[in-house]
């Protein structure tokens, strides 16, 4: 099927959501740390809190991609996933408005603790099927990297320019322009959740999305079900959802099947087993069965207190094997998907340790401020200013990025390939944190350091991705033949992992150093060595057919 390609236009309507996430994700982490410093929490204790939400998005992120790529809702496979974490980032923005009304406590500390956690997740969590959105609208008609790369430069670009609106509400003084809804937080809080219900609404409206129709084969006799991510070592018939103990049924492999599915309609035949045929019978004929036949009463006195006991263990069993599910999915992963992940993993550390925790070190190491200081004192006073002029310097950063992804790029990717631009950016954000180090004691050639860091930002957000829909666009040569049907979903989300796994190990590491050794000046180091390790590892990452033979004996 022909399809012409999607306008510029479209693609910034369909990224709306990602700018919007931006946007909330900007203004609420560059609070948030000095917020849980100032109600009494430690920078290891900060640091821990900041790093519970990647640790549970990690394990549940692979599996959510996986069943957005198999999902038959009417409203397309991709959004029903959007707009159920975006409930979510509403409701925790909500939160951490209201939890600020609360005086200096625990019930302050523990609602704004639970707020950032549920943010930080939510968050993270709805980048995977904004990512896999823009996928599969352009798959439908590129065959050449160029094309895939425009689509996410464009995708990078609508993240900077959130970003870009994010730091600068932070850094005007709103107050001024009388916008007042509580003090300079909720504020800030309470428009972030206008702009991302605004910015959702036009994905929402825009993403035509058709429903994945799945049509049963007249032989059953012959089908044999595929195991897609190794979560639990069983057939994919006999997986079930975490924590819920539902069935999770796979689509059966089966050359048919078509992947990104965007456009599937009527003639998509998708093979399923016996089991999976049952399952689309849907859960509300299942509930009005039951309650006909009256077995709703019979099932519930069937539960024993022993059947509780085993199912609670059962499920304590599941979450303490989380990390070794997580260590085997990596391990057997397909070589080039696996070599990305580890050069885009280091990438994501080197960019966050950065991102993370660069208000905290302007307002301590720049401006002499403290954050356990007493309310009015210079030294609370101090801070303040810091973390607002560092939100200048972060605004740069967005800026310097947003213009390199959509203006300069491409044109260096023509120029020297993507797996050179690639490096190029790394590089620069390596050396950028260095100078910030070196240079720590000046401000203007801080935040200068800053803005050309939005470089590195720029290949991060932009290269990997493109790299997997390269991949998905021949699976059988990238990742074997014996890959399956893996879908891009799943492994875009795999490759997110590593974006949440980078901030776990922030947050175990970096945090303690700087707790220890009072310096924030770790983080940002800590930014330009993991650059540099990424450097090395991106050798030998697969950019184009070429390379291919780079890992033959891998």
């Amino acid at each position: 099927m022909n399809i012409s390609a999607p306008s510029a236009w479209y693609l910034v309507a369909i990224n709306a959501a990602v700018a919007g996430l931006e946007i909330a994700v900007c203004i609420a982490f560059t609070f948030i740390p000095p917020l849980l410093l100032k109600s009494g929490y430690s920078d290891t204790q900060m640091t821990i809190i900041l790093g519970v939400a990647p640790f549970i998005a990690i394990f549940t992120a692979p599996v959510l991609g996986r069943w957005s790529d198999n999902c038959t809702s009417p409203y397309g496979r991709r959004r029903p996933f959007l707009v159920i974490m975006s409930v979510l980032v509403i409701f925790s923005l909500a939160l951490l408005y209201f939890g600020q009304n609360f005086g200096a406590g625990l019930e302050k500390a523990v609602i704004l603790a639970a707020g950032v956690i549920l943010l930080d997740y939510s968050s993270q969590v709805a980048i995977n099927p904004c990512e896999a959105l823009v996928s599969d609208v352009i798959s439908q008609d590129t065959e050449e990297s160029s094309g895939c790369e425009f689509g996410f430069t464009v995708y990078s670009g609508m993240i900077s320019l959130g970003a870009c609106f994010g730091y600068l509400i932070i850094a005007l003084d709103l107050e001024q322009w009388g916008i007042v809804l509580g003090n300079r937080e909720q504020t800030a809080f309470a428009l972030c959740i206008v702009l991302y219900a605004g910015c959702l609404s036009i994905t929402l409206v825009t993403a035509k999305e058709k429903p994945l129709t799945i049509k049963a084969s007249k032989s059953d006799s012959d089908l044999t079900c595929r195991q897609s991510l190794p979560f639990h070592h069983t057939p994919c018939c006999q997986q079930r959802i975490p924590f819920l103990s539902l069935p999770l049924h796979q689509p059966c492999t089966d050359p048919c099947v078509i992947d990104p599915g965007y456009v599937s309609d009527e003639s998509d035949d998708v093979t399923l087993s016996p089991l999976h045929k049952r399952k689309h019978n849907g859960l509300g004929m299942l509930w009005r069965k039951l309650v006909l036949q009256g077995q709703i009463l019979r099932y519930v006195s069937r539960i024993s207190p022993a059947a509780i006991i085993k199912c609670t263990f059962q499920q304590i069993k599941h979450i303490v094997t989380l990390p070794i599910d997580y260590y085997y999915t990596i391990k057997t992963a397909p070589v080039i998907l696996r070599h990305l992940y580890y050069a885009d993993l280091l990438s994501w550390i080197s960019i966050l340790a950065h991102a993370m925790f660069y208000t905290e070190f302007a307002a301590v190491v720049v401006y002499g401020g403290r954050p356990d200081a007493p309310t009015g004192s210079l030294s609370d006073s101090l801070f303040d200013e810091g973390v607002r002029m560092g939100s200048w310097g972060l605004l740069l950063h967005s800026i310097t990025a947003g213009l390199y992804a959509v203006f300069v790029q491409e044109h260096v990717a023509n120029y020297v390939g993507l797996k050179d631009a690639y490096r190029i950016g790394i590089f620069i954000h390596s050396f950028a944190m260095a100078a910030t180090v070196l240079l720590s004691s000046n401000l203007w050639f801080v935040n200068l350091a800053a803005a050309l860091s939005g470089v590195g930002y720029a290949v991060v957000t932009t290269i990997p991705n493109t790299l997997v829909t390269l991949y998905h666009e021949d699976v059988k040569l990238y990742y074997g033949p014996n890959s399956g049907d893996k879908g891009v979903g799943e492994s875009i989300a795999i490759l997110d992992s590593g974006y949440y796994l980078a901030q776990i190990i922030l947050s175990l590491a970096l945090g303690q150093i700087v707790e220890f050794t009072g310096m924030p000046h770790f983080y940002i180091i800590g930014s330009s060595v993991a650059g540099l390790v990424a450097l090395y590892l991106c050798e030998k990452v697969v950019f184009q057919k070429s390379d291919l033979s780079n890992i033959i004996n891998l």
